[in-house]
């Protein structure tokens, strides 16, 4: 972990500072994401078991029937890759996170899944694989990770992965659980993203309901005088600007659920699930 002087870090968060933000592909930060992710006492980095099988049931009602082919885009440690290559389709998986696609592969392995599960390192902002696909799932509000602008970008991109009249799934979070405002905590705990040993972890959140920014800053204190700081960034699109976003990236939105539920999305929704066409 890199000396960092406490004096550098901003009074308040600069939202995308690439000085601070996350590399979800960086080795060290990756394979401390992929613990967090695994880890069932939160669901900080991942959702847990239980949550995501009750959201497979309901993204099975949503998705059309296996043999279908899925691009699951950023992935993870195939939390839902794998259950829906088990269910009959033929998913592709992309992240940044090689540990994280490692482990993926370990499980797929021990399902017997190679000739329905692939897994390669790609990042959103890229081209994506050529293969075009029925559906395209973005879970767990990775669109928000992306500067505004970038986020157009990210949705041509999934949308040149689908065939003509194919199906994209995107959650977004419309509010962070928190009001206006900062929030500050700290904790002493054994591990983080930031470091293997025991060390002091000081965090802040804050949201800015008029630029539609939120960012939650970590900063480690170990015993040796190291400090290290990450930051994620999100920029959350409001409602009324949802079908506009898409529409930009070639997408016709279909439907807006209120988050995981059959319910119809309002603005009031915490979060939604998007269903778009191209």
């Amino acid at each position: 972990m890199a000396r960092l002087k406490p004096s550098t870090i901003p009074g308040w968060p600069i939202p995308f500072d690439s000085r601070f933000e996350l590399d979800w592909g960086r080795p060290s930060y990756a394979r401390r994401l992929l613990l967090e992710h695994l880890d069932q006492a939160h669901d900080g980095a991942s959702r847990r078991t239980g949550i995501v099988a009750r959201q497979l049931r309901r993204l099975r009602r949503l998705l059309p029937e296996p043999p279908a082919t899925i691009l699951d885009a950023g992935c993870g440690p195939g939390l839902y890759a794998v259950p829906l290559a088990q269910a009959g389709y033929h998913v592709t998986g992309i992240d940044v996170n090689r540990a994280a696609l490692t482990h993926a592969r370990r499980v797929a392995r021990g399902q017997s899944l190679a000739g329905s599960l692939r897994l390669q390192t790609a990042d959103l902002r890229t081209p994506l694989p050529e293969q075009r696909f029925d559906a395209v799932l973005l879970i767990y509000y990775m669109l928000e990770a992306f500067p505004r602008k970038e986020q157009s970008a990210v949705l041509r991109n999934l949308a040149r992965s689908l065939r003509p009249g194919g199906r994209v799934v995107v959650e977004m979070r419309l509010q962070p659980d928190q009001p206006p405002g900062r929030m500050e905590w700290w904790d002493v705990v054994p591990r983080s993203v930031l470091g293997d040993r025991p060390h002091l972890l000081l965090g802040d959140t804050t949201y800015d309901r008029r630029r539609n920014l939120y960012v939650l800053r970590e900063i480690a204190v170990l015993d040796d005088g190291t400090v290290a700081m990450q930051q994620t960034s999100a920029w959350l699109c409001p409602f009324d600007r949802i079908p506009a976003l898409f529409q930009g990236a070639g997408l016709t939105v279909e439907r807006l659920f209120d988050g995981w539920t059959a319910g119809s999305a309002s603005q009031l929704s915490d979060s939604v699930l998007v269903i778009a066409r191209r």
